[in-house]
């Protein structure tokens, strides 16, 4: 071979060798900004907590079955509340936090977030007053977060549940692994050993998702029941509500899921019969939600979400415009170029929008079958709430256009609009999450967390009221107003040296 020759097989040789490497270490990139793990930390300079107990007095304080108020005073010792009692018994010498006659609640829950990589959402969450999240599709690096938080850090306390469970076969199950965070389990054996280290690595619950085969959905519940370890999630597209029971999750991931398992028993709907669907749905959630409050399982709402579906198809701009989203992770937003629409939320990406050259008579059907599908989900829910499943509300936070923290406010309006009271509303927030977990928190009662939330307004007469926040105290430690603007100035601040597109006027 001539050196020429030699010197063109040694280039191809090479090309070949750095092309994948090269290939993969783009995607890599792609799938960090995509996930939030390119913007920047925010930076923010706050003052040292104070270790000294205090009390709150002159507030009216949230009962523990999340009813009405009572003027109490609630003392705080080693960030748990250590009482609460009329202000004349509180003992001499105690620092005092004048409450002005505000309404002191305990710190939100959001029951399905997705921080992802965007560490940053840790300061929104506790800027709008959720002082507890349950991750839904964790990491070590959420785990890693969950510990630095227990240690001090600021951030809401996390309840991190592992990377959901799918069932795909060789190369397409390696590629969901790494492009959508998901633990294949080909196999019951699989299931049975990934369950195993999950625990072992401090997860605190199990997913399963819409892609998990029915043979391993049920070796799922058969793993999860003998370790004692809760499973919760989807109901797999590949089983059925009869599978779902004979499993028995803690906790069903959305109302949605229910009225996609009640779609699958009815035959697949669509725009011709929505209508029969509905009537199908009317006929049979309620049996379904009495049997969920029989077998003690829970289901959390993500409605906001659902409710968006419909007008992010109708009208994207308005609805970007009304969102915070200069708080949203610009990553996360702006999506990535490997796919078409990847996670994005912004007009050319959002995974919601309707193709633009589809002609007028598909959109109107594809309107349709939205409005059907949220119809449908409404229902379900009036009969989860007629029947007293308990409801936890969750966001589905960083799906679009779920801005991590502001999105419980808005589920709270949702849930209002959609026939919870506002003591309804609160308990989905603070004690039936807090019971669902096991936590000592969501309640305002001795040894429990300090965990709370100062408000200017009474949330019982206008839930609206949770967004007016004038204070929230984490483990103890107390945010004022100022500090809580400057955690959403810091991020603000990451976000627009971070963002590569500009936002929606």
């Amino acid at each position: 071979m001539g050196k020429k020759a030699k010197w063109i097989a040694g280039a191809a040789l090479l090309l070949l060798i750095v092309a994948p490497v090269a290939s993969y270490l783009f995607v890599e990139r792609e799938l960090t900004k995509m996930y939030g793990g390119h913007t920047e930390r925010a930076e923010l300079s706050l003052p040292q907590a104070e270790a000294q107990p205090y009390a709150f007095v002159n507030v009216n304080v949230l009962t523990p079955d999340a009813t009405h108020f009572e003027a109490r005073a609630v003392v705080v010792v080693d960030g748990r509340i250590s009482d609460v009692l009329a202000q004349a018994d509180l003992p001499d010498g105690i620092k005092t936090i004048d409450g002005q006659g505000r309404f002191l609640v305990p710190g939100f829950t959001d029951s399905h977030v997705h921080t992802w990589q965007s560490e940053n959402d840790l300061l929104l969450y506790v800027a709008n007053g959720v002082t507890q999240v349950r991750e839904m599709n964790g990491s070590e690096e959420s785990l890693r977060w969950k510990r630095e938080i227990a240690n001090g850090r600021i951030g809401p306390d996390m309840f991190v549940v592992a990377p959901q469970l799918a069932t795909f076969d060789g190369l397409e199950g390696r590629f969901v692994a790494w492009t959508q965070k998901k633990t294949i389990v080909p196999s019951q054996a699989d299931v049975e050993r990934v369950v195993r280290e999950f625990a072992a690595q401090g997860y605190d619950a199990v997913k399963s998702s819409s892609y998990l085969s029915r043979d391993s959905y049920q070796a799922l519940g058969r793993v999860a029941k003998r370790l004692n370890f809760p499973v919760l999630g989807h109901i797999p597209v590949a089983a059925d509500l009869d599978d779902m029971f004979q499993v028995k999750p803690t906790e069903i991931a959305h109302v949605e899921e229910l009225m996609k398992a009640l779609d699958r028993e009815f035959g697949g709907y669509d725009v011709e019969n929505a209508e029969e669907f509905l009537d199908f749905v009317r006929s049979r959630s309620g049996d379904v939600a009495e049997r969920l409050r029989n077998e003690g399982i829970a289901v959390t709402s993500t409605l906001a979400l659902i409710d968006s579906f419909p007008r992010q198809k109708e009208n994207l701009d308005r609805v970007l415009r009304a969102a915070p989203l200069e708080y949203a992770n610009p990553g996360i937003t702006e999506g990535t170029v490997i796919t078409s629409r990847g996670m994005g939320w912004l007009p050319n990406v959002n995974i919601y929008r309707m193709p633009e050259e589809w002609d007028e008579a598909r959109r109107r059907k594809s309107l349709a079958y939205w409005n059907a599908y949220a119809a449908a989900t409404g229902i379900v829910f009036d009969a989860l709430l007629d029947n007293g499943v308990t409801i936890l509300a969750g966001t589905d936070a960083n799906v679009p256009v779920m801005v991590p923290g502001f999105s419980l406010h808005e589920e709270f309006r949702t849930l209002n609009d959609a026939g919870m009271a506002p003591a309804q509303v609160l308990a989905s927030a603070t004690v039936a999450p807090g019971k669902w977990t096991g936590a000592r928190v969501g309640q305002i009662r001795p040894g429990f967390v300090a965990n709370l939330v100062m408000l200017r307004g009474n949330p019982l007469s206008d839930i609206a009221a949770t967004g007016a926040i004038e204070m929230v105290v984490k483990q103890g430690r107390r945010f004022t107003r100022d500090d809580l603007d400057a955690m959403l100035a810091a991020v603000k601040s990451a976000n627009d040296r971070s963002r590569s597109v500009k936002l929606p006027l």
